[in-house]
């Protein structure tokens, strides 16, 4: 990085990583006061062409894995006995409180709008499935059959019409040509990947899927460098200072912790056949410059570019993204792909942080514009702050250039965790004022975060905030501020086509087990407001899933949800977390834990599920 962003870097992350780790902070209900919720505004900075460094070209070659071939060894491994991965929803609700599928009739494909409605539902992968996949970033990818669930640690392929589960497999399978065993070996015994993204691109057919590896550091004696201590490493409460102390530190490690983006795209429109899969080091003017932890990685796409970034921890923290060749990746070519790092825009009112690529699968490309955008880390905390930042980038594929663009829009504030029923003295996290993602809609990128508003009785909730920005005048175009006073409304996700809008969301409170909500606006209703919502599974018990000598009495929820329009019919998939009817003690050193919940909604008239 450049010598002042790296100055901006490492100040700001010690401000911002004693705030984002899941402390006492968000309990303790710092409030708003007098906070009040108005139109958006629509002031815009200059162009800044130095908000980043790059562009930094690599290579990378591609690895093939059929996922027939997994089921296979899974087939073999239980010993020839029934297919681990195949089965219905209902083949794990012996583990208690899955809600039965239920799906409408066919609906008609009227013009007029309706109600919003469930067309149909099932349950997706639940914890007790996983690996121990604590919080479970769930996502979900729709082609014309086939649903793709992916989450902390596995991936799940469904029959889009019945909710049939075809396959269930760990994350790591689909990476293993690509991730070799490194010098003392996995540290657990396989790889560890975590993160997931899934995505359909419409334009091309194809279901993409990214994630991250981490391998763990060891030193000379034998003790793993985990992720907490690189997060630890950047923030106040290193004790590492001096020329000594670094030397010191550097001799002791034997192997250091690294981390790669990894990515997958399909062959065919078939999730169930051939996938091309790639590992990508983060990279700098001198070559790859992985070591720390690749964080928190987000996926999107245009017509000629598949694009990621992530929250990279580091000697600093560092924001950064790469752009690659996806024709190349679609064929399981070696594939070119050019990287920035430095992001930050200093025209800001807090930090770059999180920054959102969106999809974008009918423009951009070589002949056409990218956008991604961020919102802040309020810098100081809890804010308020005033500005998204946009992103574009043009020529993808031949010497990029990325830009930035400071939005003012109306104040927000990093909200704090959300209550919840019961004397458990556990609250659930919000997971503060990051976009959860973008979408791109005929003009329009769309996005959201939550925010805090003033609580009935006193204190905060979090809302959702979210926004409407046209990329030809670069302004806000609409904006809402959706929630209620008695409970918490946090995690959005956005999708948009057409003018419609859904975002698939949680909500939690007093009187409400967390639960999994879906809302949305047609085009033509009133602008900065929601047109209706529907509670797709209420919770049912309270959610204490960690003991709270790892993260205080603040549990981690989802940390992003899922949405994924019909490239058949425009309607929209979404997923998400919610607290079933299983309420195992926190005495109990078994975990608490969470359900998923795969949604089909629409505001199309017909048969269905309405509020």
């Amino acid at each position: 990085m450049s010598d002042d962003n790296s100055d901006r870097g490492a100040s700001g992350i010690e401000r911002l990583w004693s705030m984002e780790r899941r402390r006492l902070l968000q309990s303790v209900g710092a409030g708003v006061g007098a906070l009040t919720v108005g139109s958006a505004g629509s002031g815009l900075a200059s162009a800044k062409t130095g908000c980043a460094n790059g562009p930094y070209e690599g290579s990378y070659e591609a690895g093939v894995v059929n996922v027939g071939q997994i089921r296979a060894e899974q087939a073999r491994e239980s010993g020839g006995g029934p297919d681990m991965a195949a089965g219905s929803p209902g083949a794990t609700r012996s583990a208690g409180g899955a809600t039965p599928p239920k799906q409408a009739a066919q609906a008609s494909m009227e013009d007029e709008d309706g109600p919003l409605t469930i067309r149909q539902e099932y349950d997706g992968v639940n914890s007790l499935e996983t690996r121990g996949g604590v919080p479970s970033d769930s996502q979900v990818a729709v082609g014309d059959g086939k649903v793709l669930h992916v989450l902390n640690r596995n991936v799940a392929i469904y029959n889009k019409s019945s909710g049939k589960r075809q396959r269930l497999f760990p994350l790591e399978r689909l990476w293993k040509p690509v991730i070799p065993e490194p010098p003392g070996g996995f540290v657990d015994g396989t790889p560890f990947v975590f993160d997931p993204r899934a995505r359909y691109d419409r334009g091309s057919d194809r279901y993409v899927l990214c994630a991250t590896q981490f391998q763990e550091g060891l030193t000379e004696d034998g003790e793993r460098i985990t992720r907490e201590d690189l997060e630890e490493a950047v923030g106040p409460e290193s004790e590492t200072e001096g020329d000594d102390a670094d030397e010191e530190a550097s001799t002791a490690v034997a192997r250091p912790p690294k981390g790669w983006f990894v990515v997958a795209v399909s062959a065919t429109s078939n999730p169930n056949g051939k996938w091309y899969v790639y590992r990508v080091p983060p990279e700098d003017a001198d070559g790859p410059d992985n070591e720390g932890l690749v964080d928190y990685p987000t996926l999107g796409f245009d017509r000629d570019a598949v694009y990621m970034t992530q929250n990279f921890f580091g000697d600093v923290f560092d924001v950064t993204m790469v752009a690659l060749d996806k024709a190349a990746m679609y064929a399981g070519e070696t594939v070119t792909g050019y990287h920035f790092d430095g992001m930050l825009d200093p025209d800001a009112d807090g930090l770059t942080f999180t920054v959102q690529p969106a999809q974008q699968p009918y423009s951009g490309g070589s002949d056409g514009t990218y956008y991604m955008v961020n919102s802040d880390f309020p810098v100081p905390f809890p804010g308020p702050t005033g500005t998204l930042t946009l992103w574009e980038l043009e020529n993808p594929l031949d010497s990029p250039t990325l830009e930035c663009f400071t939005l003012d829009v109306d104040p927000y504030v990093y909200p704090n965790a959300a209550q919840q029923p019961g004397n458990t003295g556990s609250v659930v996290d919000t997971l503060g004022t990051r976009v959860m993602n973008a979408d791109y809609d005929d003009g329009s990128l769309w996005t959201a975060h939550s925010t805090a508003i003033p609580a009935s009785g006193g204190g905060s909730v979090a809302a959702i905030r979210w926004y409407e920005i046209d990329v030809a005048s670069r302004s806000v175009v609409q904006s809402g501020t959706y929630g209620t006073p008695e409970r918490s409304t946090f995690m959005p996700t956005i999708g948009a086509d057409d003018g419609t809008a859904m975002i698939v969301h949680n909500v939690s409170g007093p009187d409400t087990f967390p639960r999994m909500d879906v809302a949305g606006r047609t085009a033509d209703h009133t602008a900065g407001e929601l047109e209706d919502s529907v509670v797709v599974e209420e919770g049912k018990s309270p959610y204490t899933a960690l003991p709270n000598d790892q993260f205080g009495p603040v549990e981690r929820w989802g940390d992003y949800n899922g949405v994924s329009v019909d490239p058949s019919s425009g309607r929209f998939w979404t997923v998400s977390q919610y607290s079933p009817d299983i309420d195992i003690p926190e005495s109990d050193p078994e975990r608490d834990p969470y359900f998923t919940r795969i949604a089909e909604v629409s505001f199309e008239d017909g048969p269905g599920r309405g509020n």
